[in-house]
């Protein structure tokens, strides 16, 4: 049987360790707000600051979130003269040389092909090139819960601490989903993808961490995001390149444990003032995966590619919060956080740095390390406690110019919620709320077609006949993001909470 491809199998190795969603959450069962290094010694400080939770109460932490993720995308209308012609489709352009031509790749096919779909006469569907018209298969609009469990325990009182805490979806467990942030794109969604949201507010995370008290005002804190390692084996044999279904496969699948480590110290001077500080280590969701396939001829074919998804590069932050009023029964304080992130190190969907995309006045159109900004208020009265914080934080993505499409754009923050404390049956409760909105700033980008790569060059012709291809001049290109697209919307959410203190 004659075959250029057969498909696929895999050969995994997969590491989950990533936080993206405590990040954009932050810490839900408290009132830390975007000042979390510093304000509300909580369970949450497990992740935040560990060396706060010398400073918790023993206690029991439960809640339920919600966050919902509202993106729009608005992409420029083509030109027609930029269209990819249907010519390509017959797989027999070259261009460059007489003597020595270069094949036109198989990537590129005719742009009709995409808006309309390729079915020739007495295929089967299922055999078909399906239509993906541009921006049909946006990825946002989602509303996802979450429940939230958190826990303190003093093993040595103010000496030695434990804690742990989770945020688990409830919908789906956890989702990884790869897009290409270029024109390959065209060839799955056709459409372009919010580069830090989306499946990153699926992630699962869990975190423990234990804290010690050095000195009556300072502690220090280590903890550690958990995940799960799998590797999968899968070999396969293809019967057949058009009828999947034949396929034989056999899997092989173990699970262990991986872990990215943060450490904290929280510094209290005074009665009245409060520092912290905290170091997370990068983490991701990464899938190793080596394809392996026989085919009926005798041939193996075997290629490795990688994804990295919930990707978290080095971040620091730092804050301080001081209690301006301290009366018999109200309190009234401010706090301030900046948080500083590695973002030049990150690694998109299919672990590429965005910085292979410099143009050719190599211009490095890398991300850039970013500094967020926090700043907030604090209330008490009696049992009763309540807060609000600002953010704001600068896009890592440069404007996008050229042939990538890493959607992004500068985000501002509001973070406000309330508790009170009450004592039932010998039980100290604190039912309490948060709510959180992020603006992501409307922004536009149009291409420069100079940094474009031609789908078509002007020179292509026909490998059989010679004849120049007609509609090949100017610029032909099937990215999803040229000519221009513009981006702006909102993530908001809010969290519902009991804490059971001891």
């Amino acid at each position: 049987m004659r075959t250029k491809l057969a498909l696929a199998c895999l050969l995994a190795t997969t590491s989950a360790s990533a936080t993206p969603l405590f990040e954009t959450m932050g810490p839900a069962t408290s009132l830390g707000g975007f000042n979390w290094v510093v304000s509300d010694p909580s369970s949450a400080s497990t992740y935040f600051n560990p060396a706060m939770m010398e400073d918790a109460d023993d206690r029991l932490d439960v809640g339920v979130a919600v966050l919902s993720e509202q993106i729009s995308l608005t992409l420029d209308g083509r030109n027609p003269s930029a269209d990819v012609p249907l010519a390509v489709g017959a797989r027999d352009i070259i261009y460059g040389s007489p003597s020595n031509p270069t094949q036109l790749p198989n990537t590129v096919v005719p742009t009709q092909w995409l808006e309309n779909g390729n079915c020739p006469q007495n295929t089967p569907v299922s055999q078909c090139f399906t239509a993906r018209p541009r921006q049909a298969a946006g990825s946002s609009g989602q509303t996802r819960p979450y429940l939230v469990l958190g826990a303190v325990k003093h093993l040595i009182k103010n000496r030695f601490s434990v804690g742990a805490y989770l945020m688990l979806p409830i919908a789906n467990l956890t989702t990884a989903n790869a897009f290409y942030s270029d024109g390959r794109e065209a060839l799955f969604s056709d459409s372009l993808h919010p580069e830090l949201y989306g499946d990153r507010l699926t992630a699962l995370s869990i975190a423990v961490a234990g804290s010690f008290r050095l000195l009556k005002s300072l502690s220090l804190g280590i903890g550690t995001t958990l995940g799960l390692q799998n590797q999968a084996t899968s070999s396969s044999y293809v019967p057949s390149a058009t009828d999947y279904s034949q396929l034989l496969v056999n899997n092989s699948i173990g699970v262990t444990a991986s872990l990215s480590p943060h450490a904290g110290v929280y510094w209290t001077p005074t009665d009245r003032a409060r520092v912290g500080a905290v170091i997370h280590a990068p983490s991701s969701f990464v899938i190793d995966t080596t394809i392996v396939s026989t085919l009926p001829n005798g041939t193996v074919a075997t290629g490795t590619q990688q994804e990295v998804h919930d990707y978290l590069p080095w971040r620091a932050s730092v804050g301080a919060e001081f209690d301006v009023i301290r009366s018999r029964h109200y309190q009234f304080g401010v706090a301030a956080q900046l948080t500083w992130m590695n973002w030049s190190s990150y690694l998109d969907r299919h672990g590429q740095s965005p910085s292979i995309y410099d143009n050719q006045y190599n211009s490095n159109l890398g991300f850039h390390d970013t500094l967020v900004y926090s700043i907030g208020l604090r209330h008490k009265y009696k049992k009763l406690r309540a807060f609000i914080d600002w953010q704001y934080a600068p896009t890592p993505v440069p404007p996008q110019t050229g042939q990538s499409n890493y959607v992004d754009s500068d985000r501002y923050g509001v973070a406000f919620g309330g508790d009170i404390e009450a004592t039932i049956g010998g039980v100290r409760l604190r039912p309490g709320f948060q709510l959180i909105a992020y603006r992501l700033a409307p922004r536009f980008v149009t291409k420069d077609n100079r940094q474009i790569p031609d789908d078509v060059p002007d020179d292509a012709r026909s490998s059989t006949t010679g004849d120049p291809i007609v509609g090949a001049q100017g610029l032909q290109t099937n990215n999803p993001g040229w000519p221009g697209f513009g981006s702006e919307g909102w993530v908001y959410g809010g969290t519902v909470s009991l804490n059971v203190l001891f």
